[in-house]
Formats: structure tokens, sequence, C-alpha cells
């Protein structure tokens, strides 16, 4: 779904946005839980934070959510204690 947020024109994605699914604070908000799991890999973490930094690019985030790497610290913090 990103890769289709990706390819929509800059106009045209303030209009999909009604729909939660087309919008990227959903997709963040879903990736930031998945990488915050007790039972995500290295290798989930390392993808979840490629799509956030693709979901930065898109737009900038619109709540007070962490940005991607200070999500990515805060997983690794985690998992080193």
């Amino acid at each position: 779904m990103i890769i289709e947020l990706e390819r929509l024109p800059e106009d045209e994605r303030i209009a999909v946005r009604e729909n939660p699914v087309m919008n990227p604070e959903y997709w963040r908000k879903r990736i930031n839980v998945l990488m915050t799991s007790p039972n995500a890999t290295r290798l989930v973490i390392r993808d979840a934070a490629t799509l956030l930094q693709r979901l930065a690019r898109i737009a900038a985030p619109t709540t007070d959510e962490p940005h991607a790497t200070s999500a990515i610290h805060h997983t690794a913090s985690k998992r080193s204690t």
C-alpha cells in the first residue's frame, strides 16, 4: 500500500486521506506497533524502518508520533536490556 501512496500525485494525496488505509499516519502507527513488538526480529525492524523512511518522504508526521529514527533507537534500547 505504501507504494500506492508513493505513486499518487501530491495534489491527490490529500483527497484520499479520508480513507484511513490511504493515510500515511495509519501505516506509521501500525509499523511502530510492529517494531516495538517483543516478537519483532532484527530483519523485521530493519524493513519496518525502511518503510517509515518511505512514509516520511510521502508526508510529514501529522501527530506527535515518534520519528522513524527515534522508534529504531527506542526498539534497539529495549532489545539490549
